[in-house]
């Protein structure tokens, strides 16, 4: 993966005042997961979208999926934005890791159907400092920006995307020949 790139970041939303941010700044995405086997059966299509949604100014997201390995903690820096998605199965795993990388300076976010149907769960066990509800591909980007400008609200709409609002997914990201089907 690549090392985290210094910017200088400007807002491009009219609802956000712009205001320059220059710090190292890496987005992770992390699918979590009490056991890595090290191939994966079915591909996690979200962390390929959410790296698809993420604002090239801040470079390539970090991707780990933990059913191939374990998240690194040890990449996770203060600034950074971690985005965790969680379904009730590996919910508590998930709020294992937000606790962690709060911890350790970053900003913390969860999504995922269990994260959207328990918001105050994610904040109450995972340290979470936002929630995005619904699909996350057209919100993204505002809650990174909004998350490098310190101006995160508690929880974020994502709804139901439109199939003209789709977002591509990032594949060129999917380490090869870690899944079964991709």
């Amino acid at each position: 993966m690549s090392s985290p790139v210094s910017l200088s970041v400007f807002r491009a939303k009219p609802d956000v005042a712009p205001r320059p941010v220059s710090r190292p700044i890496t987005v992770h995405l992390v699918n979590p997961s009490h056991l890595s086997f090290g191939v994966g059966v079915i591909t996690p299509r979200w962390l390929f979208v959410l790296g698809g949604a993420t604002p090239a100014a801040y470079g390539p997201p970090r991707i780990t999926d933990e059913t191939l390995e374990p998240f690194d903690l040890d990449t996770v820096h203060a600034g950074d934005v971690v985005g965790i998605g969680i379904h009730t199965g590996n919910a508590l795993r998930g709020y294992e890791i937000g606790t962690a990388a709060r911890a350790r300076g970053a900003t913390v976010v969860f999504g995922g159907i269990h994260a959207t149907l328990y918001p105050d769960e994610a904040h109450e066990l995972g340290g979470a400092h936002t929630v995005v509800r619904g699909d996350g591909d057209v919100v993204w980007p505002r809650v990174i920006d909004h998350a490098v400008h310190g101006i995160l609200q508690r929880r974020y709409e994502g709804g139901r995307v439109d199939a003209d609002q789709f977002v591509g997914a990032r594949w060129d990201l999917l380490p090869p020949g870690r899944y079964m089907w991709g």
